[in-house]
């Protein structure tokens, strides 16, 4: 079939205190969101149908020319959106065999869910002429797939509420299709917080779930244990510009919580300038390096707690503990973001900092992930998606963008022993030839004697402030 998609996107967002569909998710504004979802499924042509509000944000939005089309009554409901969008996919030429439905504030709507309702009203008989989704995880049946004859049914529509319960009126036109997950609307500013933290989960748990589809090897008891000297740094270093971000957040009577402390790449210089840094790290590799450290450069100040977060906070006293909590290169991978960021702030007295990447670190290996996987690497989210989570959850965060730069290595040993671990392959298996083929063919020598790799982007770090509630 050739199918349009029809989106929805002219309500007013009132329940949401106005611009509902603007709002970021994910590092992108809700409505360009489900238009990306309408893209990746194939629908062509792409209709939008937005109220006055919208129609001069079609530039900011990436809307290509004519995908917009105008709704001039938008207070009439939903029902008038529906006729309008339909209208316009029944004007098509040459002209479409059938419609997808979608609300332009449901912003996780997933492409295969779209897909799998097309395949199904494709082998469905007359006189079926609608699919609907039934999610395992319970929601609203949207979006709606209608064959062309499904089209007049738009006339039955009334008010605001849309093609549901015309489409309960025709039972024997429709078939359900069941479809994994839940597809959750944004009406209100609490939606688009628990919203944003489901997008953040659900691209954390995919990147994990390909990781086990594909890997050749098991992680082992301590993931970080053969790597924890690459994580070491001179405390009394400078023109690192994160570090002295952060000292410009120190003061002497200050106690820090560094949550993934790490080798102690920030919480050792920082104990420098404050009373205390408490070093949470689940590593023990990772904290017998820091030990090393606090040894060598005669830091004592520095207390090490082996646990993860948010559970250990429990363990520290009675919240708050710190009069800062920071993470630094944290959370690209923490599944329950939610109550991550609960504990973080509530173990805060006055500030909270997150140092992060626009992509995760371990994005560095993405490149290599289609010549030895056969496909592309999951991305996780980085600190863009962060900024979204932390302004859905009624946060003021600012964000100090302070470099771009390529990672560099020692040596070929180094670049291979972090792709292995990041693409998780066998050593002397099939996918690690490949893997080594491709390094070969983009690692680089810099005039300072290290090497890096041609086909890895620069990465961009940030900080973000805020004040916990």
């Amino acid at each position: 079939m050739r199918v349009a998609g029809v989106v929805l996107a002219a309500g007013a967002g009132s329940r949401f205190g106005g611009a509902k569909l603007l709002a970021r998710i994910d590092g992108a504004p809700i409505l360009a969101r489900v238009v990306e979802t309408a893209r990746a499924a194939g629908l062509a042509p792409l209709i939008v149908v937005v109220g006055p509000d919208l129609e001069d944000q079609a530039p900011t939005l990436g809307f290509e020319s004519g995908e917009l089309v105008g709704n001039p009554e938008p207070e009439r409901g939903l029902a008038s959106s529906v006729r309008i969008g339909l209208a316009a996919a029944a004007a098509v030429e040459p002209p479409v065999d059938a419609a997808v439905v979608l609300l332009g504030d449901q912003p996780l709507v997933r492409t295969s869910a779209v897909e799998r309702l097309i395949e199904a009203l494709e082998r469905a008989p007359a006189p079926v002429v609608a699919a609907v989704p039934r999610y395992t995880e319970g929601g609203a049946p949207n979006p709606v797939v209608l064959r062309r004859a499904g089209f007049e049914l738009a006339a039955e529509t009334d008010a605001d509420r849309g093609l549901g319960p015309v489409l309960d009126a025709h039972r024997r036109m429709v078939i359900e299709v069941e479809v994994p997950g839940r597809n959750p609307d944004v009406d209100t500013t609490a939606d688009l917080a628990a919203v944003a933290e489901l997008a953040w989960a659900e691209r954390v748990r995919a990147n994990r779930e390909q990781v086990e589809r594909l890997r050749e090897v098991a992680d082992g008891p301590d993931f970080y244990a053969n790597v924890s000297a690459t994580f070491r740094d001179d405390p009394d270093r400078t023109g690192d510009l994160v570090l002295e971000a952060l000292r410009a957040h120190a003061r002497p009577d200050d106690i820090w919580l560094d949550i993934g402390a790490g080798a102690g790449r920030y919480a050792l210089p920082l104990a420098r300038l404050v009373r205390e840094v408490i070093a949470l790290d689940p590593s023990p590799g990772m904290l017998g390096a820091l030990g090393e450290g606090m040894g060598e450069h005669g830091i004592a100040n520095v207390r090490a707690v082996e646990g993860r977060w948010p559970e250990a906070l429990d363990s520290l006293g009675q919240p708050p503990v710190a009069d800062v909590s920071l993470i630094a290169h944290v959370s690209y991978d923490v599944e329950a973001i939610g109550p991550f960021l609960d504990a973080m702030e509530r173990a805060a007295r006055r500030t909270c900092l997150a140092v992060l990447m626009e992509r995760s670190p371990a994005s560095l290996a993405e490149a290599f992930w289609p010549a030895v996987h056969g496909e592309p690497r999951i991305a996780l989210p980085g600190l863009p998606a962060f900024v979204d989570l932390l302004a859905a959850r009624g946060r003021e965060p600012a964000v100090e963008i302070l470099e771009s730069r390529r990672r560099t290595w020692a040596d070929r040993d180094e670049v291979l022993r972090n792709l292995r671990r990041q693409t998780w392959v066998e050593p002397g298996s099939r996918k690690d030839r490949r893997l080594q083929a491709l390094l070969d063919e983009t690692l680089v020598s810099n005039e300072e004697g290290t090497v890096g790799l041609s086909n890895a982007a620069p990465l961009t770090v940030g900080v973000a402030t805020w004040q916990p509630r």
